[in-house]
């Protein structure tokens, strides 16, 4: 019985990359949601009741914080995913790999790796675009200052739960 890698199904590929773009943004902690922007490249290899399927895929970062767990589908507004910008747009392939078992039908994320850098500027025409909101380096007065408006919410607020700062 001879196993050999072909190329993904073209019809339920997307589908595919969707659910594996899913479990990355599961996965992954630090920076933001990834969007699906291109199916770069999909290979299966079928063993057995099982498949493996190869993933490359290009993807945005949208304006969403991977720790808000927003499903990526719904960063986009008639089906433009949205950004802090077009003109500063982070833009990046993830490879991914999934493995089916064909008894209990869920894909499972063997392993992925991603890699983001932003949009050169050169390579933008839009001079009038907003700019992506500038990233402050963490102080210890800015965490203060963080940790005090979080307390006051907690204190004025009527909530069974409380929230806590986990990261700045």
């Amino acid at each position: 019985n001879k196993t050999s890698i072909t190329p993904a199904d073209c019809n339920t590929i997307e589908t595919d990359a969707g659910v594996a773009l899913d479990l990355v943004n599961r996965h992954h902690r630090d920076g933001y949601v990834f969007g699906l922007f291109h199916v770069a490249d999909a290979q299966e290899l079928h063993i057995g009741n099982s498949s493996v399927l190869y993933l490359t895929l290009d993807v945005l970062e949208t304006e969403y914080c991977i720790a808000s767990r927003r499903h990526w589908e719904s960063c986009y507004e008639n089906n433009i995913i949205i950004t802090y910008s077009f003109s500063s747009q982070d833009f990046g392939q993830c490879k991914i790999i999934t493995h089916t078992s064909q008894l209990l039908m869920k894909p499972q994320l063997y392993g992925f790796n991603c890699t983001v850098s932003p949009v050169p500027p050169d390579l933008l025409e839009c001079k009038d675009c907003p700019v992506k909101a500038e990233v402050l380096e963490v102080t210890e007065q800015r965490e203060n200052t963080a940790a005090k408006a979080l307390e006051k919410f907690n204190s004025e607020g009527n909530h069974t739960n409380y929230f806590d700062m986990d990261k700045l």
